[in-house]
């Protein structure tokens, strides 16, 4: 299980590297779950890994508006990182995630042809009126390379306190039937990491966790990063 650590600007990103993130996530806490970065704070951070690690942008939580989001996508995959993520909370229905996800995916071929697509769901989709997390993996499969879970409301509740663990096993098997990598977020904690790789996660994404003082809006901790690394480690030792 690989270890994703959101950043929001070169500063963030070279402490998470420091700590041994396998995966920068480049990401606006201040507009969103997934809110976008700006394209040179994006550039900039994919200058500073020079190649060490992938890097992923989250372009937002999205309404339906398909070719806007594609726009969106295009601007992200011209700075250079490998995955674009994209929240679909005005999705639906699982045709209308289609129908957004193949406007994305055409943008990104356009580009380059080499930055893949991540799709997100959220956890607490009843509360913002989005697609239902299981409907997620059928819809996004001709699109994407993966599927993420994250929370949309950022109020303490994780991951694990929004759905059950038996519907988090289903969309992580899922996705493994359609060939897509699974990725669980949402306020996800130290304790919460051993119980994600139990389930069969391909990746976790931290941002509160790795911060200083336990808030989303406080800097990255390079030791803090480590913590996490090894949690995941020794939970993978345990398996």
């Amino acid at each position: 299980m690989k270890l994703m650590i959101s950043v929001r600007d070169e500063q963030e990103a070279a402490a998470a590297l420091a700590g041994g993130a396998d995966i920068i996530d480049v990401k606006n806490p201040a507009e969103g779950s997934l809110g976008a970065g700006r394209p040179e704070t994006i550039t900039a951070i994919v200058r500073t890994v020079l190649g060490a690690t992938p890097v992923s942008a989250s372009i937002g939580d999205v309404p339906n508006l398909p070719g806007t989001v594609a726009l969106a996508g295009l601007g992200a995959a011209t700075c250079g990182v490998r995955l674009v993520k994209v929240g679909l909370l005005g999705a639906r229905t699982g045709a209308e995630a289609a129908n957004l996800l193949d406007a994305v995916s055409g943008a990104l071929r356009m580009a380059n042809g080499t930055v893949g697509l991540v799709a997100c769901a959220y956890a607490d989709a009843a509360l913002v009126g989005s697609l239902e997390p299981l409907e997620l993996p059928e819809a996004a499969a001709p699109f994407v390379e993966g599927c993420l879970i994250d929370t949309a409301i950022k109020d303490g509740r994780t991951l694990f306190q929004c759905l059950p663990e038996e519907t988090i096993t289903r969309f992580i098997r899922q996705c493994h039937d359609r060939g897509l990598f699974c990725a669980l977020a949402g306020s996800l904690q130290q304790a919460d990491l051993s119980k994600a790789l139990a389930l069969g996660a391909d990746i976790v994404g931290v941002r509160t966790a790795a911060c200083e003082g336990g808030q989303r809006s406080g800097s990255i901790s390079t030791t803090l990063v480590e913590r996490l690394k090894n949690r995941v480690k020794g939970a993978g030792c345990r398996v």
